[in-house]
């Protein structure tokens, strides 16, 4: 059987054994005609809460937070928070609430800050003139004076964020859902969190036992919504969350960049010739067509039920029972290289943690199964973005792979070091704890899987480091996997992108 899949830059064209399972993304369902007028409407019946109007007037202030640019992937060519934050703005203005009364507030969590460029994009030029750049700025986890601790939950988990949700008559989260995992209360306690606050769900024993983060029952979201409803016992608070379709490439790159084609496009079949500067390069360049399906205003957990809804309905496969093993073939594309470049850990977080992760209730793979993997996990690190990504490789994974030892030995050393803490707050980089958060994400992986063989690394060293197996093809990986789940193993191929969630039978 012979299928196109994204190597890396490269789109090339693979043999899987014929009895391989192919699973596949529905296709996108239509856009929403006028988006910005949905929102607007959104506002003013929104689901368990007051409508805006009554919410807010001449003299309150108010916060409008959205979501940092790492999703989707590719970054979409028309950002959707840009005219969701100008509908917002446009809606606050017409009921006599000041532009003076109004701050942005991208919220980071614990990811790097990003550039007025950056922001500029994602909010796009009309918000920028009225707003920026003296009313929109970052969220910053570290501010001593910028976040408030609101004590602890019923069952201890601790509540700090941004201090301007306190301060605020009202707080707007505009949210953009592109995977289960994201929208509702996580907007508020991950992305205007701090350490102390976010490490109570990411952390090795909610991420490697709590059930797949992408499943709205699993523990990660159960704590979620613990410290969100605490939370919203101090402040008023009010989201905006849209889905997108899973319209991948804009025009003619639709069918030039589909897998559904039968043959490899000529300027693919050259790229092998190309340098991987000019090949990244181009990759970092392209943009996606994801459009608006469905946009619903109002209490963040009441809100977030109809947003996943709507989600399923665009992204949920049924898929009859499991398989033995699981072929991954991904593109250099990961949330947290989104306007930066790929790196090891990062490779292995797009396949262990997001898309081995999407699924409900139990992955497509068995328990004691094997990942075949092809992804190039390109060599080093931007050495500004992702500073404490260098160190964690080299010093932490060269003594364990097991996420409860990282955290015992080396996570609050790295989350409290002072040149870690400077450049996340000052140098546009991810906090010191976010490599060991990219690595726990691949726990649940690590432990329900016997072996991870990866094809087509540019280094064995590299991919020796993180634990996992190299094979010098595909038809040594499939020996390698038969060795350990017999001659005749089933295999399931998952098609992507555009990504989608299996519900397992």
């Amino acid at each position: 059987m012979r299928r196109l899949v994204f190597f890396g830059d490269d789109l090339i064209r693979v043999e899987l054994p014929d009895r391989t399972r192919v699973i596949e993304a529905p296709p996108p369902l239509p856009p929403l005609h006028d988006y910005p007028r949905r929102v607007r409407e959104a506002l003013r019946d929104p689901v368990g809460c007051s409508p805006l109007s009554e919410l807010v007037g001449p003299g309150s202030r108010v916060t409008i937070a959205f979501d940092d640019p790492c999703l989707p992937l590719p970054p979409a060519w028309r950002d959707p928070r840009g005219p969701a934050v100008e509908a917002v703005l446009r809606e606050l203005f017409s009921l006599g609430v000041r532009r003076e009364d109004v701050e942005l507030v991208c919220a980071v969590g614990l990811h790097r800050k990003w550039t007025e460029r950056e922001l500029r994009h994602l909010l796009g030029r009309r918000v920028w003139a009225v707003m920026g750049p003296a009313r929109i700025g970052n969220h910053d986890a570290e501010d001593p004076t910028g976040v408030v601790d609101l004590g602890v939950t019923a069952n201890g988990y601790p509540v700090e964020v941004n201090r301007k949700i306190l301060e605020s008559d009202l707080t707007v989260y505009v949210n953009v859902n592109w995977t289960s995992m994201n929208g509702g209360w996580k907007s508020y306690l991950v992305g205007l969190g701090t350490y102390r606050a976010i490490r109570a769900h990411h952390n090795p024993r909610v991420l490697t036992e709590g059930g797949s983060v992408m499943d709205p029952s699993s523990r990660f979201h159960d704590i979620l919504r613990e410290q969100g409803e605490y939370l919203s016992r101090h402040t008023r608070l009010l989201s905006v969350e849209t889905v997108l379709n899973n319209r991948v490439w804009p025009g003619f790159l639709q069918g030039y960049l589909s897998l559904s084609r039968g043959r490899v496009p000529l300027v693919f079949k050259l790229s092998r010739f190309f340098p991987q500067a000019l090949k990244g390069a181009v990759s970092s360049a392209l943009r996606s067509a994801y459009a608006p399906v469905a946009v619903h205003a109002g209490f963040p957990g009441e809100v977030h039920r109809d947003t996943l809804r709507e989600l399923f309905r665009q992204q949920n496969v049924q898929v009859e029972g499991q398989s033995d093993a699981l072929f991954l073939s991904l593109p250099n594309i990961c949330p947290y290289a989104a306007f930066s470049r790929m790196n090891p850990l990062l490779a292995a977080n797009s396949a262990l943690g997001y898309v081995f992760n999407l699924h409900l209730g139990r992955p497509v793979v068995r328990e004691g199964g094997v990942l075949v993997l092809m992804q190039p996990f390109l060599p080093g690190f931007h050495r500004r973005h992702h500073l404490p990504y260098i160190e964690f490789f080299e010093r932490v994974l060269s003594q364990t792979h097991d996420p409860l030892e990282m955290e015992i030995r080396f996570e609050e050393d790295f989350a409290d070091r002072r040149e870690y803490i400077h450049a996340y707050r000052n140098e546009h980089s991810y906090h010191g704890v976010h490599p060991f958060y990219v690595w726990y994400w691949c726990g649940l992986a690590l432990k329900h899987l016997a072996k991870v063989i990866v094809v087509g690394a540019q280094r064995r060293e590299v991919v020796e480091r993180m634990g996992f197996q190299w094979a010098a093809s595909l038809e040594e990986a499939w020996k390698a996997a038969a060795k350990i789940l017999g001659r005749d193993f089933t295999l399931t191929h998952l098609s992507v992108p555009p990504i989608f969630a299996a519900e397992v039978r």
